[in-house]
């Protein structure tokens, strides 16, 4: 669970509710449902016309998505890279082939780079295997990027729709002024919608896309920090070398980097202490 995500809206929300009462102001008189209508449907109608089915009926799980934390395979990634290297220059390429197998069963292997591992026992050269491998990344890239556009369009058109909510309150309050009553209710339309227009934005769809994108960007550091490793096996790389190139990707992690850089010199100083 991603616990921080939780907290972050619960902080926006709490922050604007808080906020407004404490200077007396009614928290009821902030929810009306005729302007979340008006905002949220409205914004919805847009984003469907926008994206195709196949799209938007990931959009509920990919919102739900966003307070799960991804498990991190970093430096499961560089350790397993660094045991088939070791492998490799042990028993020939070959024996990598058996090593998948058996991780497969276990069903914990990463597709990706299974997939670079076989090309390289089947023989590939280093052209056809980075091609492949950042076709792969690309496509998930752009169903990626899809994705992330929704939450940026909803973003977008959440504002949009709350001033048009805000004209059309206007526009009662226009048609109503010899009822003071109807003209109240309208005016609270009018400020409300935008109101809910900028929160959905702000507070939801802006940083749901950001977080996305930051994922996005783990999964490309990730991905081509493999690519990196399976080039080296390909190579023949020394493991020792082939860990200390893959090293600088434990950026993402910095506790296992804080390992990494420390020597063997300080590791035997720890087990003396």
């Amino acid at each position: 669970m991603d616990f921080i995500s939780i907290i972050g809206i619960l902080v926006a929300f709490g922050a604007l509710v808080f906020g407004y009462s404490i200077d007396g102001g009614s928290v009821l008189a902030l929810w009306l449902l005729s302007a979340f209508i008006i905002v949220a449907g409205g914004s919805l109608g847009s984003v469907l016309t926008s994206y195709g089915f196949k799209q938007i009926k990931r959009f509920p799980a990919l919102f739900l998505s966003l307070f799960i934390q991804p498990k991190s395979s970093i430096v499961k990634s560089i350790d397993f890279l660094v045991r088939l290297s070791e492998s490799a220059r042990r028993d020939g390429i070959l024996s990598l082939e058996k090593i998948i197998e058996a991780e497969e069963k276990k069903e914990t292997l990463d597709p990706f780079l299974k997939s670079g591992v076989m090309m390289v026992v089947d023989g590939a050269d280093l052209e056809q295997i980075k091609s492949f491998l950042e076709t792969d990344i690309s496509v998930y890239e752009q169903k990626a990027s899809i994705e992330i556009g929704m939450f940026n369009s909803m973003a977008a058109y959440a504002p949009a729709y709350g001033m048009i909510g805000t004209i059309m309150g206007l526009i009662q309050v226009l048609a109503n002024m010899e009822s003071p009553e109807t003209m109240a209710a309208a005016i609270s339309v009018a400020f409300i919608t935008t109101l809910y227009g900028v929160v959905i934005a702000n507070a939801l769809c802006i940083p749901a896309a950001s977080k996305l994108k930051l994922r996005l960007d783990y999964y490309q550091t990730e991905k081509e920090m493999i690519i990196e490793g399976i080039c080296g096996i390909r190579n023949g790389d020394n493991p020792k070398i082939l860990r200390e190139r893959l090293s600088p990707y434990l950026i993402h992690e910095p506790s296992a980097a804080k390992r990494t850089q420390k020597g063997p010199a300080d590791n035997g100083k720890d087990k003396k202490k």
